[in-house]
């Protein structure tokens, strides 16, 4: 008995003293201490309190804990959503910069192919940005600069009801406040920004950066963009829109959220109740511009605490949902967040549809949760990005070496017709002279062959010039495609056809500045190089950067 109270006094003295350290340890950052007091995010597993800190005073867990997203309270800091430097590491630092490296080492090698070929690969898309970032891009007063201020826990972004303002602004922490224009920041060799400069001056000084200390999180950058608004004459491409310029605002809008979204991590599209979908602009964007990033994009429907009534919300959802049925081809639509941030009213009896639904909160956790991850999806987006980008070139270069082929093919034949019927002319009149035939028939011979030949060659040259024409047509390219990928037609493989639709223009218009005659040969080597990158070296990237799980290979 007495050895049974000893051990129950050690238990509860040990519980203590456990607890003791895990309050000690929690103290020593601010961030936890907010994220485990306000907001009461569960441990799954219990965790081992070997917390350690680098030379910045950030703490990293062992990766023995994990942690329950869904236990979030309504009323959270912007502290509270966990920085991504707090979550648990799926895969180490180390193996993380190794994919990263291997990355920009496999893209770089295949640029110099892209660039003999004219193919379809931006100029410096093997260069990425300094930081992974997240991209906000939707109407004006829907929150954009309201939710980065939230998520950065200070207040960066002029926010308002009527638009504030009209540029790119790429927001970056670093070690104290510092602004900077258009000019600076795209000529930074070091932020990865530089290519926008082929979007025009205009683009140039209509973008910013701020770089701002002391916010909630030192891993990523955030990018707002300008509100979208319909002008007088409305954009082209959405159905139940009049066709208008993509130049309003002085440069390719469509164009430049496209280069953005492109790049980053995660891709938010903000919405809001006053127009729920229906901006023509925003509608053309997501047509256009935010096309193939399913993966990555979220769709935030903000600021729903403002409805007053339940039907209120029925109606702009619904009419939110009508509005991307236009543009979104599929029965199925994407999960729209519906969540609102906190003001000095919440909680209060304001008569809003907010005061009774806690689950937008739970929402907007969901989505800083998502953007918290940016650090970590940039690996993963950056292998993407490598494998889109060879299967784009592969493409692009199977079905050049197929065209011209096709037309080497009739060059010969030409040749060798125009051999042939030189050497019959010379053939007879050396016969003639041999036999001392009649000059008149030795002379008549060559003459004739002289005008045969001349005359066959410019033939056969105006016919090649028009077979050269209709080969570049995009008729004869699709056949080319279903030549050169005739088992995956066979398959219906979606993908494919996807990659056919994205080059064909680029490469119907790379075939045409260069001409068949000079355009640069395709080897069976360079089509080798290609594949060994989809076949073996992307796969074992995957492999480094997936999780463990069951299904796992050494």
């Amino acid at each position: 008995t007495i050895m049974l109270r000893i051990a129950s006094v050690a238990a509860r003295t040990g519980r203590q003293a456990t607890s003791t350290t895990s309050i000690r340890t929690a103290s020593a950052s601010a961030s936890w201490s907010s994220l485990s007091t306000t907001v009461g995010y569960k441990p799954l597993v219990n965790i081992v309190y070997s917390h350690q800190f680098n030379q910045d005073g950030k703490r990293f867990f062992s990766s023995n804990s994990s942690w329950n997203w869904s236990q979030s309270s309504g009323a959270t800091n912007p502290a509270s959503s966990s920085p991504a430097s707090d979550e648990p590491e799926t895969i180490s630092k180390s193996v993380q910069t190794q994919i990263m490296d291997a990355c920009s080492s496999l893209h770089a090698s295949v640029m110099p192919l892209n660039s003999k070929l004219v193919g379809p690969l931006a100029k410096n898309s093997d260069k990425g940005t300094s930081l992974p970032f997240v991209f906000l891009v939707g109407n004006h007063s829907s929150g954009k600069s309201s939710f980065i201020n939230y998520v950065l826990g200070r207040d960066v972004q002029t926010a308002g009801v009527a638009p504030t303002d009209d540029c790119f602004t790429v927001v970056a922490p670093g070690p104290q406040d510092t602004d900077q224009d258009g000019p600076a920041l795209i000529g930074d060799p070091d932020m990865g920004f530089s290519a926008l400069r082929q979007f025009g001056p205009t683009l140039i000084h209509h973008t910013q950066l701020k770089v701002r200390n002391g916010t909630n999180t030192n891993e990523f950058m955030m990018i707002d963009s300008p509100g979208m608004i319909d002008s007088p004459v409305s954009n082209s491409g959405v159905p139940g829109y009049s066709g208008g310029s993509s130049m309003d605002r002085g440069y390719d809008f469509q164009g430049v959220v496209r280069w953005f979204a492109q790049r980053a991590d995660v891709v938010l599209l903000f919405f809001d109740p006053d127009k729920p979908g229906t901006t023509g602009e925003t509608l053309n964007i997501l047509l256009h511009s935010l096309g193939g990033m399913d993966h990555k994009l979220l769709i935030v429907l903000n600021k729903a605490d403002q409805f007053k009534k339940i039907h209120d919300f029925a109606r702009a959802y619904g009419s939110l949902c009508w509005n991307l049925s236009k543009v979104i081809p599929r029965k199925d639509l994407p999960r729209i967040f519906t969540m609102c941030l906190p003001n000095k009213t919440e909680g209060a009896e304001n008569g809003s549809i907010g005061a009774g639904l806690a689950d937008l909160h739970q929402s907007r956790d969901d989505v800083i949760a998502e953007v918290m991850k940016a650090p970590k999806r940039r690996v993963d987006n950056v292998v993407t990005h490598l494998n889109d980008s060879v299967h784009l070139l592969l493409m692009h270069a199977q079905i050049a070496q197929d065209v011209q082929k096709k037309y080497s093919k009739l060059v010969w034949n030409d040749r060798i017709q125009e051999l042939g019927s030189l050497t019959a002319g010379v053939g007879l009149s050396i016969l003639g002279v041999y036999a001392q035939l009649p000059m008149e028939f030795t002379g008549a011979a060559a003459a004739v062959t002289v005008f045969g030949v001349g005359g066959m060659k410019w033939f056969n040259g105006s016919k090649l010039q028009e077979a050269e024409k209709n080969m570049m047509t995009m008729e004869e390219l699709s056949a080319a495609f279903q030549r050169t990928h005739s088992r995956e037609i066979s398959e219906a493989d979606e993908f494919t056809a996807s990659v056919w639709q994205r080059i064909r223009e680029n490469l119907q218009l790379s075939l045409k500045s260069e001409g068949l005659d000079s355009f640069p040969s395709v080897s069976d080597g360079d089509l080798d190089s290609l594949r060994k990158i989809l076949d073996d070296d992307i796969p074992r990237l995957r492999r480094m950067a997936s999780p463990t799980h069951f299904g796992s290979k050494a």
